[in-house]
């Protein structure tokens, strides 16, 4: 049997003599023998045709016989046999229906490591494109076996052939959420921190087809997986590793919620000098993956690109850091409320609802001190023309009294002005008749809440005002229903998060300086016309974009 070599044909009719021998050899008592005879059958069945006429005369019986044996060597070699042989698509049949899948389900958690590679790598090559395989696997009675020696071995080839089965497996849409319940997330996600390339890759592969579950999605957030991912990107030299802990992020990115621990994480930061990549296939995977991160994080996406379009709807939880400075990282909020309060700029944040119940002594204050608007007053006109002269007088606004101290909740505050400026311009300006009226009358409300119009930014002492918040909260986090007397940024912002609310599409643009502003479109004459919205000046006043009135307003 030795002499045995896969090139050699076997003749039809005319061999079968020397496969009865090999199938008595592997059936012996003689562990030598059964190894040289299973050697042989495997040799042989390299060669397509060797395979078909080893199943013509049932071979594969033989081999199921020799797997209820108990020598490692022969058990490891009788899997590799049938490893090998699966490659025919009869031979798998035929396999499948004598219960091989059972027979190998045992062996993986076998002692010997070389019986557990060698039924791994069979289980691998079985379940590829086949949901009989699947399916017996996931129903077996040592499924949980699976998953515990994926989590728990040494060996970086049970383990990448463990995730190729999961991979086989996840890929039949009904068979994932069974697979989820048995926590293969947390198993997947320690193969992950393995050095093995092939097992990082398997891993890669087999979290990407999950996650495409929202069960799974779940899971996937309880473990380190997203860290270590991003970590793979931060640390591995290898292209297909990176190639592949690329595209997983980019598929995980499925919402808000996943977006935000990646970017707990750094992916962000990674994801940017990753898109100047110049290995060849990694850039394009960190662009698609970038976007999707900044899709679902608006807070990054603005501080990244410094735009917001009018379909980008700004929720709770949204906070302004500012223009992101080379070699700067995006912070996550809960650091940023852990810092010390400075002279920088205030981290404006938008929290209309909060988690939990805010007491009664916690209330903005403001919110009952500063300026209130009747919101149908607001009416402005397109093309650079004023208010009716009516409208412009600003009202006096008080000093507004500093928010009552809080116990430190690790929390930002929940806004409850913003609150109510979202009740006021939802029943207020979401009737009027025409987009025109209702931007018109919220930007006049907006100028309102923030000091009314302005005729010098000096006069409006807004940075004082700003650094009395901080010191009363003492944090550099302000929600933006605390500021009362607002520039450029902090009016453009809080214009953005009513007219979402309301339902009017506007854009929210950063400039420089401290400049900001809305953007919206208005149909007039069957064309479409992009306006800016004057917040400071003369509110209620639309620009044409491209003219100089709106080059005025961006700039100093």
């Amino acid at each position: 049997s030795s002499g045995i070599n896969a090139e050699w044909p076997l003749r039809p009719g005319k061999d079968s003599g020397c496969l009865l021998t090999l199938a008595n050899y592997a059936t012996s008592t003689e562990p030598q023998g059964q190894l040289n005879a299973l050697r042989a059958i495997s040799t042989c069945s390299g060669k397509p045709e060797n395979c078909q006429i080893l199943h013509d005369n049932e071979i594969e019986t033989t081999i199921m016989t020799v797997l209820g044996g108990e020598h490692p060597g022969v058990l490891a070699q009788a899997c590799l046999t049938v490893s090998t042989m699966v490659a025919n698509p009869l031979v798998k049949e035929t396999f499948t229906k004598i219960g091989v899948i059972q027979a190998l389900m045992k062996l993986i958690g076998h002692e010997d490591q070389t019986v557990q590679e060698m039924s791994t790598l069979s289980l691998a090559n079985l379940s590829l494109n086949s949901k009989m395989v699947c399916l017996d696997i996931i129903q077996d009675e040592h499924v949980t076996q699976l998953v515990e020696v994926l989590e728990e071995s040494t060996s970086p080839r049970i383990l990448s052939y463990l995730a190729t089965v999961v991979f086989n497996i996840v890929k039949f849409e009904t068979l994932r959420e069974q697979l989820v319940s048995l926590n293969v997330m947390q198993s997947l996600s320690a193969c992950l921190t393995n050095p093995d390339t092939d097992v990082c890759i398997a891993a890669c592969k087999a979290l990407a087809a999950l996650v495409a579950d929202s069960s799974a999605r779940e899971e996937l957030l309880k473990t380190n997986a997203l860290g270590s991912l991003v970590s793979i990107l931060k640390e591995s030299s290898n292209k297909e590793v990176l190639r592949k802990a690329a595209w997983t992020i980019g598929i995980s990115v499925a919402n808000e919620e996943m977006a935000k621990e990646l970017n707990k994480n750094g992916a962000l930061r990674v994801l940017m000098d990753m898109c100047t990549n110049d290995i060849q296939g990694v850039s394009n995977l960190a662009v698609v993956a970038l976007e999707k991160l900044l899709h679902y994080d608006l807070a990054a996406k603005y501080w990244h690109m410094g735009t917001l379009s009018q379909t980008d709807v700004v929720k709770d939880g949204f906070y302004d850091t500012g223009a992101h400075k080379p070699g700067d990282d995006f912070k996550p909020i809960k650091l940023l409320l852990d810092r010390k309060v400075d002279n920088k700029r205030a981290v404006l944040y938008v929290s209309s609802i909060g988690a939990d119940p805010e007491p009664a002594d916690m209330k903005s204050e403001a919110s009952t001190t500063g300026s209130t608007t009747n919101v149908k007053t607001g009416r402005g006109t397109a093309k650079g023309k004023k208010p009716h002269k009516a409208e412009e007088k600003k009202e006096e606004v008080p000093e507004p009294e500093p928010p009552k101290e809080q116990k430190d909740t690790g929390k930002p505050r929940v806004d409850s002005s913003l609150r109510e400026y979202i009740e006021e311009a939802t029943s207020a300006v979401g009737p009027l008749p025409t987009q025109a009226e209702q931007i018109a009358a919220l930007s006049v409300y907006v100028s309102n809440q923030m000091g009314g119009p302005v005729t010098s930014i000096a006069a409006l002492s807004y940075d004082l005002h700003i650094a009395q918040i901080k010191a009363d909260l003492k944090t550099n986090v302000i929600p933006i229903g605390f500021i009362k007397r607002g520039i450029f940024y902090h009016r453009a912002l809080l214009f953005k998060v009513l007219a979402d609310r309301v339902g009017v599409p506007a854009s929210l643009v950063r400039g420089e300086y401290n400049r900001a502003w809305n953007e919206v479109t208005l149909v007039e004459g069957g064309k479409s016309k992009h306006y800016l919205v004057d917040l400071m000046w003369e509110p209620g006043q639309l620009l044409e974009v491209g003219s100089h009135g709106a080059g005025v307003y961006k700039k100093l």
